[in-house]
């Protein structure tokens, strides 16, 4: 018997909801009131099982919401080191594949592509469009971020082109950055040595705390300056559009551990406790990978259904993923909020692996 059964058997020993579909109340009635045609104890026990078995409504169709995943990526010098521009390729390429259909996908990676100008904002590799499960958009995507890392860390002026692209869209929204470092780029700034990239990164030449300030002209000029609250406010007016963001801090991007969690909080994203970004400690693919998942999964991408109708009796409800029953709550569960219905955990990934057409949501008989 699977906990869902479970729980529709004890609801039937104690609530309304039963008594309207035959089940018994908790007294055998029929122990005290036996006469012509009321058939012996265990006839009767045997049709109220068999009417609490049928208490279920009719199946209500589901329809996949596919949101719109916009990827942001980190294409700076530094992502050179450790494989961590090959590795961060690798795991979107893998997402976008294992998600298929069931988000949009889209990319830009700063600073701009052409290599021309190493503090350009951010160039779009691939415009929004439909995933697939057989890996079509994932070579692509690969194909198009074959390019050397090289340059600064536009960040701020990369998310506030996003503005008017990502505003309006159809579906949910959200931007995913993964960075190594604290945005800089901003010509119209100037700083101490503490706020200065270089001196914080320990270029060569740059210690910590200088001297000396290698943000001082007539070294950047100002560009190597920490940009974090133009990237904040950027972040701010995205989700005024309606456009989360999350941050995911890719190795080398620690000391930056404020100015990401500022941008998270200001996305809408932040994380329930410190560090209110995702923190990948290693730049491995399963630690990006680990870390990429975690946030799928927030937006719904893949997992989340939208109902035909509301149900009459969501806390009866049945959903299955082929043939296998799916518990209404846990990691591994499903929610519902309104008609939007989310799988959770290994139910998930049984549904994105299965496709749209293996869910069922069968609603549970009315009180």
């Amino acid at each position: 018997m699977t906990l869902l059964s479970r729980t529709l058997s004890t609801l039937a020993l104690g609530g309304t909801t039963l008594l309207a579909c035959g089940a018994r109340t908790g007294l055998d009635v029929g122990q005290f009131q036996r006469g012509p045609g009321t058939g012996t104890a265990d006839q009767s026990d045997a049709a109220g099982e068999a009417d609490s078995a049928a208490c279920t409504g009719s199946e209500i169709a589901v329809e996949l919401n596919a949101p719109n995943l916009y990827f942001v990526l980190d294409h700076s010098t530094s992502m050179n080191l450790d494989s961590k521009w090959t590795n961060v390729r690798q795991v979107v390429s893998q997402l976008i594949t294992q998600i298929g259909a069931g988000a949009r996908f889209g990319a830009t990676m700063f600073p701009g592509a052409d290599g021309m100008d190493s503090c350009a904002p951010g160039t779009e590799v691939v415009p929004l469009q439909q995933g697939d499960a057989q890996g079509n958009l994932a070579n692509t995507f690969l194909m198009v971020t074959a390019a050397t890392p090289n340059g600064g860390t536009p960040t701020a002026a990369t998310l506030e082109a996003l503005v008017p692209k990502l505003s309006g869209l159809l579906g949910g929204t959200f931007v995913i950055l993964a960075t190594d470092g604290g945005p800089n780029c901003n010509a119209a700034l100037s700083c101490a040595v503490d706020q200065c990239t270089s001196n914080i990164d320990g270029a060569p030449g740059c210690p910590a705390g200088g001297p000396p300030n290698c943000c001082d002209p007539p070294n950047l000029n100002g560009l190597g300056c920490l940009d974090g609250a133009r990237a904040e406010k950027a972040a701010s007016d995205l989700a005024a559009v309606g456009v989360e963001t999350f941050v995911m801090g890719i190795p080398g991007s620690a000391p930056y551990g404020p100015v990401l969690d500022g941008i998270a909080m200001a996305g809408g994203t932040a994380r329930s406790a410190e560090p209110y970004y995702y923190s990948v400690d290693t730049s491995d693919v399963t630690a990006l990978s680990g870390a990429l998942a975690q946030i799928a999964e927030k937006t719904g991408a893949g997992c989340a259904f939208t109902l035909a109708t509301p149900p009459l009796n969501a806390a009866g409800a049945q959903v299955t993923v082929g043939s296998t029953s799916v518990a209404p709550a846990g990691p591994d569960g499903w929610s519902l909020a309104g008609t939007t219905l989310t799988l959770l955990g290994s139910s998930c990934a049984a549904v994105r692996a299965a496709g749209a057409p293996s869910l069922h949501f069968k609603d549970g008989c009315a009180g």
